[in-house]
């Protein structure tokens, strides 16, 4: 599997940081740290994606999922255990962390976005080390520097959901089944169970990867003998997925109501979606090929064919169990498979052989994700999830909305949301308010919280549940001119007949209005 275990012409064992072991003897010169670091495989592309990532990392406008996740983060740990018990129990071990999290450094947009930036920037270094094992030193840092140019790494890399910690535990997984394959023992095993646990907690379709790892195995014991691998690997795979089972089960079993709406796509587009870039697709899949086709006639068969396995084999799973009621062929489940594929590409950009020859691949690779880095990287860009394709919704800024209400509030007002729950309009203008500005959403009966679920009740009966609200503000997730639209008929017969609109205010994709009370 590695250029030691798999590979029948080995080169001399080299360090995880990529270059050469120390001499010994006595003419043994410690090597300074900084030297180190520089020549390390893995140093320089995990350095520019901790700098792409960390570019403009609060300034995206919040969007759907984020809000779900702070709203869900900010409840109390019993709350959210009486929520995964109805939804979302695929996020669970995430909302967990999440909370300890804020609990810790606050929901502000860096603060909560800051798990998922580091969590990428690992990624990088476990794709550049993987790369350095299944081939060289050269082939690792290409694959780093591709895999952080790819604009879906540093896009997933700015959101407050768990994407970047699938990412973070696949690329863990593959290079900790190379350390074990390479040097079998407990530990490295056991490193292994727990990177697929993770999988497991974050992102069940991910576990399909094993496939692929599983395959890698097999050309391993058969190519070195060692089939000591064959028990290790079952037994690890099998006691990570264990682990995870809760989450795995309690997910299925809300699979119908979570993931039904995702629709049917053709694999090429889903394919550009999960790069966020048609050139970087492309880019990508042209790199792998050649370096597979260039691998398969040298020496290094084996890890080539290992690595391809382990890039290409859960795409047929995917499709296959997708032949169902639900689409799990989803840009962002596939995310996953970033690492490995990177990985491949960076062994293509190796075939130049020159330093100068891979470092001008690699401008040429930047130069095509540019494109999809700025538009992933503008105001309204995190609810634009299908890029490259048309945006499936129009932009909504919560924060202007919520500037409109901080501007004109006054004491005793309150609050109305129209639409459907999935907007999360108030959660979302509730986030962008200061926190002394608070008004009753009038027609609630019971939060999300105490409902154990991700949206609230209203009242029945929306009559009783004014309180003599000198004024409303109404806010609607689209630009319309008549405001009550979206509210149910008994809401918007009684706002009617007590309230009169006395400012009509429109922002990126939403309505705010406020009402005066009549007489």
């Amino acid at each position: 599997m590695s250029n030691r275990a798999v590979a029948t012409d080995a080169q001399p064992a080299q360090t995880d940081a990529g270059s050469p072991p120390p001499p010994t003897g006595p003419d043994r010169r410690p090597v300074p740290l900084a030297r180190r670091l520089a020549l390390s495989v893995w140093f320089w592309p995990t350095a520019f994606a901790a700098v792409a990532v960390g570019w403009r990392l609060g300034s995206p406008e919040m969007w759907h999922d984020e809000l779900v996740t702070i709203e869900v983060a900010t409840r109390s740990t019993g709350q959210i255990r009486g929520m995964l018990a109805n939804v979302d129990a695929v996020h669970g071990a995430y909302y967990l962390f999440m909370h300890a999290w804020t609990t810790l450094f606050g929901t502000g947009p860096i603060a909560v976005r800051l798990p998922s930036a580091l969590a990428m920037t690992l990624a990088t270094a476990c794709v550049a080390l993987a790369g350095r094992r299944l081939f060289d030193h050269r082939t690792g840092v290409a694959a780093g520097f591709v895999f952080a140019l790819v604009p879906t790494v540093t896009r997933f890399g700015q959101e407050t959901r768990s994407y970047a910690f699938v990412v973070l535990a696949a690329a863990a997984a593959t290079l900790f089944l190379l350390r074990a394959l390479e040097r079998p023992g407990l530990l490295r095993w056991a490193a292994y169970t727990l990177a697929v646990a993770g999988i497991g907690l974050v992102n069940v379709v991910a576990l399909t990867l094993l496939v692929g790892h599983g395959t890698a195995v097999l050309i391993h014991c058969w190519r070195k003998r060692a089939w000591w691998s064959l028990a290790w690997f079952p037994l690890a795979a099998l006691g990570g997925v264990a682990l995870a089972a809760p989450v795995i089960l309690r997910g299925m079993k809300q699979a119908g109501r979570q993931i039904s709406w995702i629709p049917d796509s053709s694999p090429w587009t889903v394919w550009e979606q999960a790069y966020g870039s048609v050139l970087l697709a492309a880019a990508v899949t042209a790199l792998a090929t050649i370096g597979l086709l260039t691998h398969l006639r040298r020496d290094a068969v084996a890890r080539t064919v290992s690595a391809t396995l382990v890039a290409v084999l859960p795409v047929p799973v995917i499709l296959v169990a997708s032949t169902g009621e639900i689409n799990y062929f989803f840009s962002k489940y596939l995310l996953f498979l970033l690492p490995a594929w990177a990985v491949l590409a960076g062994s293509g950009l190796a075939v130049l052989r020159r330093t100068p020859l891979v470092a001008a691949g690699l401008v040429v690779v930047a130069a095509l994700s540019v494109p999809g880095q700025l538009a992933m990287r503008g105001e309204y860009s995190h609810g634009w999830y299908t890029y490259p394709q048309a945006r499936a919704f129009e932009p909504l800024s919560y924060s202007q909305a919520a500037r409109v209400i901080e501007a004109g509030y006054q004491p005793g007002d309150g609050l109305v949301v129209g639409d459907v729950w999935w907007w999360l309009t108030e959660p979302g203008v509730r986030y962008y308010l200061p926190a002394d500005i608070s008004p009753r959403t009038v027609f609630q009966a019971r939060t999300a919280a105490q409902r154990n679920e991700l949206f609230a009740a209203d009242c029945a009966d929306p009559a009783s549940c004014l309180r003599d609200e000198p004024r409303l503000w109404l806010v609607q997730p689209t630009v319309t001119d008549t405001p009550m639209t979206g509210l149910s008929k008994k809401a918007a017969a009684v706002l009617g007949e007590r309230y009169q609109l006395a400012q009509l205010t429109h922002v990126t994709g939403m309505t705010v209005a406020l009402l005066q009370r009549r007489g």
